[in-house]
């Protein structure tokens, strides 16, 4: 299954707002793109997409930027890829009179919903957690 990149930089975004979220701290659009290689302007779209789904809240003018609407552990995936995608994620071709086309539709169908059970128990604490832990097993010392 192809996750799109527009869900992918969404959920970039998130996770580094996440990580100021104790902090209470602003972070630029410009900040997010450059430190992750987003392309500036299609974060754009896709941090006003957050923001009119209310998961995240933007201030305006030389110190504004943007902040997590929830704390961390109560943002699920699954409303960060709604927002951004909604039901255009998982398209499935429209169903056929053959039972071989029939039978294929249903597994996606089965499959996307997995997927998405999945999403729905994953927050950003989780996520960061997960960071976080990686980053621990990534360190050595000589």
């Amino acid at each position: 299954m192809q996750i799109p990149a527009k869900a992918h930089y969404a959920t970039i975004a998130m996770l580094v707002l996440a990580e100021k979220y104790q902090l209470a701290e602003l972070v630029s659009a410009r900040a997010i793109a450059v430190e992750h290689n987003v392309p500036n302007q299609f974060l754009v779209q896709i941090l006003q997409q957050l923001r009119s789904a209310n998961l995240i809240i933007s201030t305006r003018g030389a110190n504004g930027g943007f902040k997590l609407q929830r704390p961390p552990e109560l943002i699920t995936l699954a409303e960060i890829v709604d927002a951004v995608c909604g039901t255009q994620c998982n398209p499935l071709p429209p169903a056929e009179a053959s039972s071989l086309n029939r039978v294929m539709l249903s597994v996606w169908s089965e499959q996307a919903e997995q997927q998405r059970e999945q999403l729905k128990q994953l927050t950003l604490r989780d996520l960061l957690d997960r960071a976080t832990s990686d980053e621990a097993a990534a360190m050595f010392y000589i």
